[in-house]
This record gives C-alpha cells, structure tokens and sequence, in this order.
C-alpha cells in the first residue's frame, strides 16, 4: 500500500468531517437564535419603557398646563381682590359689606342659649338643657 488509505478508512474520516461540521454548525445556529432572543428581549424591554417615559411625559405636560394656568390665574385682578376680600376683610370705597347669618349658627352663637320656638309654637330646649334634664331629672 503505497500511499493509499483503505476506502474504510477514508469513508470515516469524511464522516467525521461532516460530523464536525455538522457539530459546528449546529452551535453557531444555536448561538445565532440565542443571540436573536436575546436582542429581541432587551427591543421588546426598550419599547416598555419607552412607553412607559411617554406616558410620563404626557402626564407631565398636562400637570405643567394645569399649574402655568393656575398661576396665570393667580395673577389676575380678580383673584388677587377675591383673596383680599376673603383672608384681610377688604372691601372697596363706598362698598357695604352686609354679613347675614344662617338660623342655625344664629341659633348657637355663645351668649344665645334661650329654648328656641318649634314651628307650632311652643318652646323647644336648647341642648344644654336637655342633657341636664336627661342627668337631674
């Protein structure tokens, strides 16, 4: 034999290449699918957030609008005399300020502690009077 390898032995030396590129083959498809689900995870992760900062965003835009106008609200003469009236008792030259009671704080203001009329027109005790009528009798 000169030179010449037995044809059993060539067969299984091209079955062994084949293996071994069959083998490396199948890893390198195995790394590419990976590699793929991989990129496809963190493009599926990106999209979330990216969606998510959106959404933020939009909230943020209308939390803005709604205090740039509450500020130019704030600003107007209206406001500023409405605020005045209310919190420093202000009122205009020449105004009357006219302050007209509700029966009921009428009603229990200190200093008033009379039984009140009912509708039908006999004397109804006031609340401290009925609890010492409850307790004494």
């Amino acid at each position: 034999m000169s030179g010449k390898l037995p044809k059993i032995q060539l067969l299984q030396g091209r079955e062994l290449r084949v293996r071994m590129i069959m083998t490396i083959g199948v890893v390198i498809a195995v790394y590419m699918i990976v590699s793929t689900i991989q990129a496809l995870w963190q493009n599926y992760q990106i999209n979330k957030e990216l969606i998510r900062l959106r959404d933020e965003n939009a909230e943020l835009k209308l939390q803005n609008n709604y205090l740039q106008n509450l500020i130019a609200y704030r600003q107007t003469e209206s406001f500023k005399d409405k605020e005045a009236r209310a919190k420093l008792n202000y009122q205009k030259p020449g105004e009357i300020v006219l302050i007209i009671p509700d029966d009921d704080t009428a009603r229990f203001q200190e200093g008033n502690i009379k039984e009140q009329p009912d509708t039908n027109g006999s004397l109804v005790p006031n609340n401290p009077q009925k609890w010492w009528r409850y307790f004494f009798g």
